[in-house]
């Protein structure tokens, strides 16, 4: 299944990143060019760490295409595969988030009882390690490490991790923008400076 999505999520990738930068780019040439990459550390050891190891290739080496294969400089390649990153792949969460919420009865409540880290771990396995926290007003999914900052820490291209953290957010958006009572607010984030990454529940 995830080998799936990551096929389908790749090939969209590579057509917004076309459109966005006016220049033809392929999967393959998104794929070799990951190949020719320093291989960087992605934390996890289940079937999740492969779909974040080629999410964050992709995104590198999509970058490094705009670089160097059309003079792009370096500060606008990040922002082209920014927004062409943002824009791929954001329709399956934000479908699930709003079935999520016509079937739920309570939303909040659910999210009390099972736990958010329980979602997160099953998206992004492993490497993710999380826990929840009780708060004055609901419960925070509380990030303590990051795959995904850990491996653009080691490829040294840190720039690229508030890249997947805006792409994460399509389902806080999808929450916030229903008519349903409970709200998810971003406390802090690693990928600026955050000791750990807060998502907040609470009920309104």
């Amino acid at each position: 299944m995830r080998r799936l999505m990551t096929h389908f999520w790749q090939r969209e990738f590579a057509r917004k990143l076309s459109r966005q930068a006016g220049v033809k780019v392929a999967v393959r040439d998104l794929r070799d060019e990951a190949e020719n990459l320093p291989q960087g550390d992605m934390p996890g050891d289940d079937r999740a760490k492969l779909f974040n190891l080629a999410l964050a290739r992709s995104l590198q080496a999509s970058v490094s295409l705009l670089e160097r294969n059309h003079g792009i400089p370096s500060t606008h390649a990040v922002y082209i595969a920014g927004a062409a990153f943002g824009a791929s792949g954001t329709w399956l969460a934000r479908s699930v988030i709003r079935l999520w919420l016509r079937v739920e009865s309570d939303p909040f409540g659910g999210v009390m009882k099972r736990g958010p880290s329980l979602v997160a771990k099953a998206m992004w396995g492993n490497g993710m390690v999380v826990e929840d926290r009780l708060t004055s007003d609901g419960v925070s999914l509380c990030v303590l490490a990051c795959p995904f900052n850990d491996y653009f820490g080691s490829v040294g291209r840190s720039d690229l991790t508030p890249i997947l953290c805006a792409w994460d957010t399509a389902w806080q958006d999808e929450v916030n923008a229903s008519d349903r009572p409970i709200m998810v607010d971003i406390r802090s984030t690693i990928a600026c400076g955050g000791k750990i990454c807060e998502f907040s529940f609470r009920k309104i």
